[in-house]
């Protein structure tokens, strides 16, 4: 790790940056061929009181309670989990051959898959000796991930074929009542996280047959078959963990919210990630809120770091953090929701700095791009997008962009920065703006336009806009073609959906 790196603040470098054209994903090679009113008020949807905290998780899974508290200094000690299963989980580098664990049969109508199936898109055997000549980036194919919010499951969809190809649930509760919201993608596109805002339980899954576990031993994969089936909880052989970070969700805007993956650190010798981390965000009691940092492979929540200042809205209660990314530089980066601050972890010292731009800005989704500027779409306020340049340490409003009621971002790898609208001046649709120069590029307009929560690009920089009401759109950022992907029931979903904003952030090309 020896170095400079080109990024802002102190330097550092991250082993896997070292590799620049070389690295790449090897172990992961795909394998696989509202109404427009204007309404400036917003309640979350799916947001209400938690049920009753669950006892049990999953096989293949660890159940951490919340060890935080409400104190101001960073904690690294942790409450003995109320429940702890068998914690094998799947590393970046791991194949087939997991530990198998006990697990409900979930019987012949599942469709089991073989472990060792030709459909698999894991890598099995020994890794070459060296990552040159196989190609850039982290991996060439993408799922989207998009939380059913009302059902309590998340949706894989290919981003190739547009097929929906499997569903999961979420949570224990197997319902609505768990109210799933952010995803987050690795690295290399093989996991996927989500966050139940109601009940306090963060969830894996794995993307790839090859990287999930035979829990029952009988040498077959039992996953959900397609997106009518979902396997009860603790017999898809597909997830593999799910920690309770919170079992004090004590008001509905309390639960997790903010999630996303950082890296790891490229291991030459395998070709793989190794360290990946799980950063989510909750709050502890009213007004204050946490970043929790879980370990990727096995789901333990390894430290909490409280964040100072943090904005009551929605009074006495408040909202847990809202947006989070990470940067090339390593840091993580966070915001408050209808608030002008944004929060950044150094995740080596946990040190936390805060940011504010007085500028009327009201953030709701954020992200990073790969200038290690920060972004922000605003929903309430002036209404725009805006950004935040870590060197100057200047906030910036986008002229044209204002007064309008944004939600999920987005940036590309052509430095296209993408933002759902629900109304406003431009109506109900998505603004694209250039990240270079900071104007306003145009405004797409849908055919069917209900209410645009997420956007998302994926790894071939197609744009993904997923709507509230039951769909989604890929857009074609230089074309500007536009297919629809009907995706049943409610998608209260947003953040970093394909992997592709991670990887650009990080891995720019």
């Amino acid at each position: 790790m020896a170095g400079s790196f080109h990024g802002y603040g102190r330097a550092r470098r991250l082993s896997w940056v070292a590799l620049g054209a070389m690295v790449v994903g090897c172990g992961d090679d795909g394998g696989r061929t509202s109404d427009n009113s204007g309404n400036s008020s917003i309640t979350e949807a799916g947001s209400g009181t938690a049920e009753t905290t669950p006892t049990t998780t999953a096989t293949a899974s660890v159940s951490v309670g919340e060890s935080s508290g409400g104190s101001n200094s960073v904690s690294d000690s942790q409450s003995t989990p109320s429940t702890v299963s068998d914690a094998t989980s799947v590393s970046d580098s791991a194949t087939t051959d997991a530990t198998s664990a006990s697990a409900s049969d979930p019987g012949s109508s599942t469709g089991p898959v073989s472990a060792s199936d030709s459909d698999s898109t894991g890598t099995t055997g020994e890794p070459p000796p060296n990552c040159e000549g196989m190609g850039m980036g982290g991996f060439d194919f993408s799922y989207l991930w998009v939380a059913n919010t009302d059902q309590g499951s998340i949706s894989k969809v290919n981003t190739e074929t547009l097929v929906e190809e499997a569903r999961y649930f979420s949570d224990l509760t197997q319902s609505g009542a768990s109210s799933p919201s952010r995803t987050s993608v690795n690295i290399t596109g093989r996991f996927v996280v989500v966050s139940n805002r109601n009940t306090g339980w963060v969830t894996k899954v794995a993307a790839n047959k090859a990287d999930c576990i035979d829990k029952n031993g009988n040498g077959m994969i039992e996953t959900s078959p397609d997106k009518d089936t979902l396997l009860p909880w603790g017999s898809d052989e597909c997830q593999l963990w799910s920690t309770q970070v919170t079992n004090n969700v004590f008001s509905g805007g309390a639960g997790p919210r903010g999630t996303t993956w950082t890296p790891g650190d490229f291991n030459k010798e395998t070709c793989q990630f190794d360290n990946q981390k799980v950063w989510v965000g909750w709050l502890t009691g009213p007004g204050q809120a946490v970043m929790g940092r879980l370990d990727g492979e096995t789901g333990a929540l390894e430290v909490t770091v409280p964040l100072p200042n943090w904005p009551l809205y929605d009074a006495p209660n408040g909202y847990a953090p809202y947006g989070a990314a990470v940067d090339a530089a390593g840091y993580v980066w966070t915001s408050a929701v209808f608030s002008d601050s944004t929060w950044r972890i150094d995740p080596v010292t946990l040190e936390v700095k805060q940011y504010s731009g007085g500028n009327g800005d009201a953030h709701y989704g954020m992200t990073t791009d790969s200038k290690g500027k920060v972004w922000f779409a605003n929903y309430t306020g002036h209404g725009g997008v805006s950004m935040f340049d870590p060197m100057t340490e200047q906030f910036t409003i986008i002229p044209g962009s204002t007064g309008n009621l944004f939600r999920g971002i987005a940036v590309g790898a052509d430095g296209n920065v993408w933002a759902a609208n629900n109304g406003g001046a431009l109506g109900c649709g998505l603004i694209q703006i250039s990240a270079d120069t900071l104007t306003v590029v145009t405004f797409h307009q849908f055919d069917q336009c209900g209410t645009p929560v997420g956007v998302s690009i994926d790894v071939a920089g197609k744009v993904w806009m997923v709507d509230y009401n039951g769909w989604a759109y890929k857009i074609d950022p230089e074309t500007y073609a536009k297919e629809l992907v009907p995706i049943a029931n409610v998608h209260y979903t947003y953040s970093d959906m394909t992997g592709g904003g991670l990887l650009n952030a990080v891995m720019p090309q």
